[in-house]
């Protein structure tokens, strides 16, 4: 199915924390997203372990990051980053069964569920343009999964990382997530992906996602990204905490410098370099914020 109407698109959050970064995030998608569900543990980390209760759900509950009342909000308690984001989803979309009900007064509003979610973490920002044109693309042939790319920041925003990143972002509301914000398939399907000269349309269904290309647009990504403790506190809670090399932080992180090479936590070669950018050649979204101190050099 092919359709060039405007896509009804609503954003999920599974948080911990970050609220410098959320509300950055949430700023460059706020104008373009039909509604917001944010999903959080709170005082709980991924391991299910007591952390110190965030000021994030404090934040979301004052509406000075909501004007038009578009974000809801969930507490719960989850240890499974996938599944988090599937109950989100399901809250936002919930089965036909649960909305058929009887008219209660004259104040009841319709719920008509979104087109498409956009998976999104609190560290991730839209430039609003790309975010147009992405949601365009998305809108033309409406498959269940599309990956998009993000440019990567390392220390501080003034730290381009080399090369791009791919992650799933638009997931079609019939559709959820096996594994954080993947849709695994099969060892056979992906293999007979790769065989070269099969058209685009073929490798996608077997891969299972489409890949936007990258002039159309892609995301920032800050997720190493400010105060030493805002990252000493990521890599003991997220979901990928299995899979940090031992002392990353004291024996990479800490003596990092523009000149390093390789320094990924878990996977070194996925940060080969860095290259400075002065604020000004930042997207208004990022260079006009006014950020806590360690976000800029």
């Amino acid at each position: 199915m092919r359709s060039d109407r405007a896509l009804k698109v609503h954003a999920i959050y599974a948080v911990l924390d970050d609220v410098p970064l959320f509300a950055a995030s949430v700023a460059s998608i706020y104008p373009y997203v039909s509604g917001i569900t944010v999903i959080t543990s709170h005082d709980r980390d991924w391991m299910g372990r007591d952390r110190d209760p965030s000021p994030l759900v404090g934040t979301i509950l004052s509406r000075e990051l909501d004007p038009d009342r578009k974000i809801e909000l969930i507490v719960a308690n989850e240890t499974n980053e996938a599944r988090t984001r599937n109950r989100a989803m399901d809250f936002a979309a919930p089965r036909p069964a649960s909305i058929r009900v009887r008219r209660q007064s004259d104040h009841d509003r319709d719920l008509v569920p979104p087109d498409y979610f956009l998976i999104i973490d609190a560290d991730e920002i839209y430039e609003g343009a790309a975010f147009e044109r992405l949601m365009a693309y998305v809108a033309r042939s409406r498959r269940p999964l599309y990956r998009v790319a993000c440019v990567r920041y390392f220390k501080r925003w003034n730290y381009r990382i080399d090369g791009l990143e791919w992650t799933i972002a638009f997931v079609r509301a019939d559709q959820r997530l096996r594994h954080l914000r993947l849709r695994r398939r099969s060892l056979p399907r992906r293999a007979a992906a790769r065989v070269p000269g099969l058209p685009a349309s073929v490798t996608s269904r077997l891969r299972g996602f489409v890949d936007i290309p990258p002039d159309v647009g892609v995301f920032h990504h800050g997720s190493y990204v400010g105060p030493r403790a805002r990252i000493e506190d990521k890599l003991r809670s997220f979901g990928h905490h299995d899979q940090i090399a031992p002392r990353w932080l004291s024996d990479v992180y800490d003596p990092w410098t523009p000149e390093s090479s390789d320094f990924n936590p878990m996977r070194p070669e996925l940060f080969p370099r860095a290259e400075y950018v002065d604020v000004s050649a930042l997207p208004p979204e990022i260079g006009q914020r006014d950020w806590p101190v360690d976000y800029f050099d």
